[in-house]
């Protein structure tokens, strides 16, 4: 993964801070039997959380209200319409706690839902625990 922007908003009145972090070329894709699928490895998930762990222990000395991460898969899936989708891992932290969220295709919804969402708890859990 390689990051692509490290940008800081800060509200009109000072009061909020929000850092957005965009990383691109996440090796999330494999080809499956039907196209490319997400493949959500244990591997991945440490490689994530080694990454969000580092970027918070960056600026601790003027720290974000707020860090959101946005992980673009390297891959994409043609969905039925005819969009090209990559995958998109998303990431929020807030007052210590962690809300994360996928971006995937309709191929993607259809056969790794439950992956997905097994994933998406334990990623969560694992994050609460750094």
């Amino acid at each position: 993964m390689k990051i692509l922007f490290d940008e800081t908003y800060t509200s009109n009145d000072g009061k909020r801070a929000s850092r957005n972090i965009w990383y691109g070329d996440a090796d999330i894709s494999v080809d499956g039997e039907y196209g490319k699928t997400i493949n959500l490895t244990e591997d991945f998930m440490n490689n994530l959380c080694e990454i969000i762990k580092n970027d918070l222990s960056k600026n601790t000395a003027n720290a974000p209200t707020e860090t959101n991460w946005y992980f673009y898969g390297s891959a994409v899936t043609k969905e039925t319409i005819g969009n090209n989708t990559p995958p998109i891992i998303m990431v929020r932290e807030r007052s210590d706690e962690f809300i994360t969220n996928f971006n995937i295709s309709d191929h993607d919804f259809a056969v790794n839902m439950d992956a997905i969402l097994l994933f998406k708890a334990d990623f969560e859990k694992r994050l609460a625990s750094h």
